[in-house]
């Protein structure tokens, strides 16, 4: 490649190749709206103490609200949830308004997730293009229902089936 643009593009490919489950990041914003940003990148990062982490763009419009709360919930959605990760994912579009939620003490948890996990904020890392949050689990849940989960893969979701 000799464009910049050529090889961003071309790494973007290459990193899609790679299967991610779909998650939602909710939080309450300044005023107690519900809010959520449709993620890729959660990742366990430990045990004991248990953390998890995600990245988010540098330029999201939700920059100040990610970086001043401290609190947040990972929604793990089902394939049959795409609207809802579609909806979250789009500029200027991250209201909770008219997806059924219940309200816990870190943020919202969407009603028929596969699971959800509460965070608490431990750090924040600068890297490149993202920041790297990293949080301390404080509260989660897991349901076993026969239901299986949003992929996304090549640079669209998939489903399993």
């Amino acid at each position: 490649m000799n464009t910049k643009i050529g090889q961003s593009q071309s790494l973007r490919n290459a990193f899609g190749k790679f299967a991610t489950g779909v998650s939602v990041v909710s939080f309450y914003d300044k005023n107690q709206n519900p809010l959520g940003i449709t993620v890729n990148s959660f990742t366990s990062v430990s045990l004991n103490p248990s953390l998890a982490l995600w990245c988010v763009d540098n330029k999201t419009e939700l920059f100040d609200d990610i970086n001043s709360n401290e609190n947040y919930i990972f929604n793990f959605l089902s394939e049959e949830q795409i609207n809802i990760a579609t909806k979250l994912s789009e500029k200027n579009n991250h209201s909770l308004t008219g997806i059924s939620h219940n309200n816990h003490t870190n943020g919202p948890i969407i009603d028929d997730s596969l699971g959800w996990m509460a965070c608490t904020k431990k750090e924040i890392i600068p890297a490149g293009d993202h920041l790297i949050i990293i949080g301390f689990v404080n509260d989660f849940e897991s349901f076993e229902e026969n239901r299986n989960p949003l992929i996304f893969w090549s640079g669209s979701y998939q489903k399993i089936s």
